[in-house]
């Protein structure tokens, strides 16, 4: 899916996984054997496919990972200040830095 999406210059969160899944799928069973030419024109054929329908485009939100109720939860209970964020560019994930063990 990441190499489709970045031969077509796509997000690759607007890829569809399920679609994805069902085009790889039927493409693996259709090739029992695969030459070499056969597998290439496959491979055009299964990321042409992938790419016809995209996701829409994701809204920038992000919400806070709550419960409505208390039973037993990993997450707290739902407060009146949890609200949903909407923000005017994408978030930014930030990945921390694996400490080195010594």
């Amino acid at each position: 899916m990441r190499e489709a999406a970045d031969q077509a210059g796509k997000d690759p969160d607007r890829l569809s996984f399920m679609r994805s899944l069902r085009v790889i799928r039927r493409q693996v069973t259709d090739q029992a054997g695969f030459s070499p030419s056969r597998l290439r024109n496959a491979l055009a054929a299964t990321s042409t496919e992938i790419l016809e329908r995209l996701n829409p485009p994701r809204r920038n939100r992000s919400s806070p990972r709550v419960v409505k109720r208390v039973h037993v939860h990993a997450y707290r209970a739902k407060r009146p200040s949890d609200t949903t964020m909407e923000y005017l560019t994408p978030r930014r994930g930030r990945i921390a830095r694996r400490r080195q063990s010594m």
